[in-house]
């Protein structure tokens, strides 16, 4: 065997292994890039609404309950959210907290999921009582 022989058989070999893991990199990216994002909201961003018991956020991906929470404040920023947030424990994708009785008023949403991977990601919207 000469040396060009040789090393087209070795240059062979190295894309073979390099196509193999390749492939194997992109078939992993959805499980790197999981981040749980909410699917529904109860009340939803915008909403206006009397006299919500609860607030409520479902999100795609199963939740890691230690690390995640929800807080909901008033128009000046304070927390009106005593209880603490509770994942569901079944499925782990809910996440809720109890709410007070609100006076008329706008409020904010904030809440960290974190999923049980490890990713975290948050996020916040407002809702009115009228």
């Amino acid at each position: 065997m000469n040396d060009f022989s040789a090393n087209r058989s070795t240059l062979g070999a190295f894309l073979r292994w390099s196509a193999i893991i390749g492939a194997l990199c992109l078939g992993n990216i959805g499980q790197v890039w999981a981040h749980a994002q909410p699917e529904t909201q109860t009340p939803i961003a915008g909403a206006v609404v009397s006299a919500p018991q609860e607030v409520r956020i479902s999100f795609d991906e199963a939740l890691e309950p230690a690390f995640s929470r929800l807080i909901v404040s008033d128009a000046r920023g304070r927390q009106v959210t005593t209880a603490k947030a509770e994942v569901d424990a079944v499925k782990h994708k809910t996440m809720r907290v109890a709410l007070p009785a609100l006076p008329a008023g706008e409020y904010q949403v904030k809440w960290v999921a974190v999923a049980d991977d490890g990713h975290r990601t948050q996020g916040s919207y407002k809702f009115t009582v009228k």
